[in-house]
């Protein structure tokens, strides 16, 4: 195998295999969608993230993924929309370096962009 290009962390493979096996929740469903994320399988990995949540829906790191795929989607509103529920729950939780990330991260999408020209 070649390791320059192979993307580091699990397989998807490896971790549909647990899946398969009855092993389900919040942290398998995010470290797959981590790994089709790094595949670049973002509609996969939105799936992935879509059930983190459903299992958790204080997972921050999971509401956080699910806007910066959504951003690469081109999807400005559901990146908006979750950035601004993961920084509601970070805030909850006392997240503080989540909070500074994502307070970023809303206003940069919130700020009107400047027509070309």
């Amino acid at each position: 195998m070649n390791t320059a290009t192979t993307p580091p962390g699990p397989s998807p493979d490896a971790l549909e295999h647990l899946l398969a096996a009855g092993r389900d929740g919040a942290l398998l469903r995010m470290s797959l969608a981590l790994a089709y994320q790094r595949r670049d399988d973002v509609p996969t990995a939105l799936m992935h993230v879509a059930k983190a949540l459903a299992f958790d829906p204080e997972f921050t790191a999971a509401w956080r993924l699910q806007g910066l795929l959504a951003l690469a989607l081109g999807d400005a509103a559901k990146a908006e929309a979750s950035f601004a529920q993961a920084l509601e729950v970070a805030q909850r939780r006392g997240e503080l370096q989540l909070v500074k990330e994502l307070t970023v991260r809303l206003r940069r999408l919130r700020t009107p962009k400047p027509p070309a020209g």
